[in-house]
């Protein structure tokens, strides 16, 4: 039954939120119109769809306020849709992801990040409009935090947390850096949405705590399941908004250490560890390369470990709602059932030997 509710309040959600995320980039239409084409092709195709960011912030104003959300919450949900857009623009090019027509205009897309975390801005001011200044003070500044870390969580992805013919192959170092990237660009956005919902909410310290560890922790599990989903080829991959099929193997091109990768380097066989680090050190592999290290990963326990890994992060999460009513630990909690169904486990069963 509370998964149902989960699944109709995710839609509610999407549905209610969707209008006001495009309300705020409406005006763009006036000034340019391509332009404005451009900034709200992310944010317009996820409407009614799951959108996790903006579920959390308002499971976590009503899970302190005891009581269903109200506009000024529904505009911080805009806030955090229109910042994580800002992110996705910014990541395709970072990643070159997008495919051609939109890794042509790498300028448009940079433009339109900086466009959507200025509107998001003003919808964290317009979410704020009942609280005193104090409050609004130390909300702004937690959502400045959210753009600092995820730049600087990017700068590490794509300068830092790569392979080289330099890099040593040591299991811990390695997994204690790719835990650190994750922290930066995915764990901070989901912590500071839980402090966030949860001062709006009127959240007690412990309250405001316990949605802080499940975000943290609940983003984590997050990031390993997009870092497993790199490797199902495109034939397989339905995509999302933002991330096409054509993304496929988009990690491993650019040199990425995920979890997957990790695991073979340091536990798969000498042929296995050899293609793989071909792999990363070259971005123009052959597909069927890339399809063979996907039998690897699946069929030599990468895959598996990084799963697993999830699960453990799922579980971690959830613990942390305990402080609250049943019901309101399973509405949130339900966010976490990805870490043990979908599309891309799916996908990549059909790899095992």
């Amino acid at each position: 039954m509370e998964k149902e509710l989960y699944k109709k309040l995710m839609i509610e959600t999407s549905v209610a939120v969707g209008p006001i995320v495009l309300k705020y980039l409406e005006p763009l239409k006036k000034e340019n119109r391509d332009f404005y084409e451009i900034c709200i092709e992310l944010v317009e195709k996820k409407i009614g769809t799951f959108e996790t960011r903006e579920y959390f912030m308002r499971m976590a104003y009503e899970a302190c306020l005891g009581k269903k959300w109200n506009l000024e919450i529904k505009h911080a949900c805009a806030a955090m849709e229109l910042e994580l857009a800002h992110m996705y623009y910014c990541n395709r090019i970072f990643d070159e992801k997008g495919g051609e027509v939109i890794l042509g205009q790498p300028n448009s897309q940079f433009m339109a990040g900086i466009i959507n975390h200025d509107l998001a801005s003003q919808a964290l001011t317009r979410a704020c409009s009942g609280v005193d200044l104090k409050t609004f003070k130390k909300i702004r500044n937690i959502f400045d935090e959210i753009n600092k870390i995820f730049l600087i969580g990017q700068y590490i992805e794509v300068y830092s947390h790569i392979y080289s013919k330099d890099t040593k192959i040591n299991f811990n170092k390695l997994m204690a850096v790719y835990y650190k990237r994750d922290d930066y660009v995915n764990n901070s956005f989901f912590e500071k949405i839980g402090i966030i919902g949860g001062i709006l909410g009127r959240g007690t310290k412990k309250q405001i705590e316990a949605l802080t560890n499940f975000g943290r922790n609940y983003g984590m599990m997050l990031q390993i399941i997009n870092d497993i989903g790199d490797f199902v080829p495109p034939e397989y991959n339905l995509g999302t908004e933002e991330k096409l099929p054509q993304d496929a193997y988009s990690d491993i091109r650019h040199g990425k250490l995920t979890i997957p990768i990790i695991y073979c380097l340091t536990h798969g066989s000498s042929d296995e560890i050899k293609l793989v680090k071909e792999a990363l050190t070259n971005k123009n592999i052959e597909s069927k390369k890339l399809i063979e290290v996907t039998n690897i990963l699946v069929n030599n326990g990468s895959i598996d470990f990084a799963k697993q890994t999830a699960h453990d992060y799922a579980s971690k999460a959830k613990k942390y709602l305990k402080i609250f009513p049943t019901k309101v630990q399973d509405l949130i909690g339900e966010m976490c059932f990805m870490a043990y169904s979908n599309r891309y486990y799916k996908e990549l069963q059909k790899f095992k030997s």
